[in-house]
């Protein structure tokens, strides 16, 4: 085999290795984020949400 070839295919997988676990990392960082302020706001018992978008 041609030995700068295979050199250049393995610095090229161990680069593409590490930018997919940098990816996923931050990936999961954005995931967990959304999943912790993701959630309904409490309705107030006096208004009506659908009234004030047809007066608005």
């Amino acid at each position: 085999m041609n030995w700068p070839v295979l050199i250049i295919v393995g610095i090229a997988a161990i680069a593409l290795i590490v930018f997919l676990v940098v990816r996923n990392n931050k990936d999961e960082k954005v995931f967990e984020d959304q999943m912790n302020n993701d959630f309904t706001k409490p309705k107030e018992e006096n208004t009506d949400d659908e009234i004030d978008k047809i007066v608005k």
